[in-house]
């Protein structure tokens, strides 16, 4: 098979062009970025390199990483920690440099460096890129309301963008009348949930395209539609809700602003009462919603999630995982989970992909992977949860190291398609002995 190149051209000062670096791909991993032809590929991690310090002080964090986030889905990375999975994070959310290979959101390309980040990639960046950190105290304000603390996002998009604020406010109006109509006409017709998504998912692509062709599919073309059908509960409701957004277009900035803030805590299992109140008042479980709804307000396209549930009692893990769930249908949002563990991204994950030291190893549908897991890293992941029904004599489980697998110039691993859009990274002979259950053990 001819080898695939990943190709960087580096510049010099003043656009003049210095050289170009060539990368010689990982067999298999073109076939990799492949696997689903269908799909819209939202976020491209292409040959990344990310480093920190300088000469002998240089620590690679990531290492050759490929990796496609499609729009829609929710992709959950698992390692321990000191993986790079909360860099690859930041780093997608331009908060870390990068110092080879590139990052492409939708349309654009971020610099390797952050300090090279433009104000029109940054307003790109803000209105489309969020991020949910770990510890939810650390990141709100706690001199500031939960109102204050919410809307900075849509205050300073005001300031940037006038009317801003309405826009995303009709926007959310729209969603929710056409969701509604939607469910009166899958009651009234004895809809399946198929067609139900079919018809979201056209007003979904018709708002991203143009906002002003989804208005006009909603309020012209189906209320056309539905006369001609002679549904007449559909046809009412949707009569009232055109109505309803004319009076709230007629509405200040201010009054928006704060019917959307309210909607957004209300996604997230909040209510009015806690808009006067700071951030301390509340319990992890409640900062931790307050931090999503103010992620949400300004409707990105994608979520950052950087180990949003570690922090928080076992009691309320479940729950904030259910509010990503709901949100990511809601809002049609991509998701990026980052977690250290398997058995809780279960239960949210379309994929899952596992990393090691920088090294991307497994990846693929997530019943793939829980079901069927095959590298010893992920095998070590599954065998660190605790189980009640467990056989194994030790409490630690499979314990893996890198040097199991003794690679060298001639033996080097490949991404090795195990059938099902499922990816290891391994040598052709790791995958036979790991498919009888032959796992090595590094004995010093």
């Amino acid at each position: 098979m001819e080898d695939k190149f990943y190709l960087e051209h580096r510049i010099k000062k003043y656009g003049i062009l210095n050289k170009t670096v060539a990368r010689r791909l990982t067999k298999g991993t073109q076939a990799m970025l492949d696997a689903y032809p269908e799909k819209e590929q939202l976020v491209k991690f292409r040959s990344v390199d990310i480093t920190y310090g300088s000469g002998k002080n240089t620590l690679k964090a990531i290492s050759d990483l490929n990796m496609n986030i499609y729009k829609g889905e929710i992709l959950s990375l698992v390692g321990e920690s000191g993986s790079g999975k909360s860099t690859t994070g930041s780093a997608l959310a331009a908060l870390t440099s990068h110092s080879f290979g590139s990052i492409t959101i939708g349309s654009e390309t971020l610099p390797h460096k952050t300090t090279q980040i433009n104000s029109k990639l940054n307003n790109y960046l803000v209105a489309n890129v969020q991020m949910i950190f770990q510890d939810p105290v650390s990141s709100l304000n706690p001199h500031k309301n939960i109102f204050k603390v919410v809307s900075e996002g849509i205050d300073n998009l005001e300031l940037k963008t006038k009317g801003g604020i309405k826009k995303i406010f009709l926007q959310n109006f729209d969603e929710n009348v056409f969701r509604n109509l939607v469910d009166i006409l899958a009651k009234d017709n004895n809809w399946s949930e198929h067609t139900k998504e079919l018809y979201l998912n056209k007003f979904f692509q018709l708002e991203e395209e143009n906002k002003e062709l989804a208005y006009d599919y909603l309020y012209v073309k189906f209320l056309n539609e539905l006369a001609e059908q002679n549904t007449q509960k559909a046809q009412a409701y949707l009569q009232q809700s055109q109505a309803t957004r004319k009076e709230k277009e007629a509405l200040s900035s201010a009054k928006l602003k704060y019917e959307l803030i309210l909607e957004m805590l209300k996604s997230v299992g909040l209510d009015e009462s806690v808009l006067k109140r700071f951030p301390l008042e509340f319990s992890g479980g409640q900062q931790q919603r307050i931090g999503i709804s103010r992620a949400l307000v300004l409707r990105p396209k994608l979520l950052i999630a950087d180990e949003p549930i570690s922090a928080l009692d076992v009691s309320i893990q479940a729950q904030v995982i259910n509010i990503f769930k709901d949100l990511k249908q809601k809002y049609n949002l991509t998701i990026l989970f980052i977690s250290h563990d398997l058995r809780m991204v279960e239960y949210i994950s379309d994929r899952i992909a596992v990393i090691n030291k920088g090294k991307l190893l497994e990846i693929g549908p997530t019943k793939e992977i829980m079901q069927n897991f095959l590298h010893p890293y992920t095998k070590s992941l599954m065998e660190a949860i605790p189980a009640i029904d467990s056989t194994s004599k030790s409490l630690l489980g499979y314990v893996y190291d890198p040097q199991i697998h003794e690679y060298s110039e001639d033996n080097q691993p490949e991404w090795v398609n195990l059938g099902n859009n499922h990816f290891v990274l391994a040598t052709k002979d790791e995958v036979s002995q790991w498919k009888k259950g032959v796992y090595k053990t590094w004995k010093n």
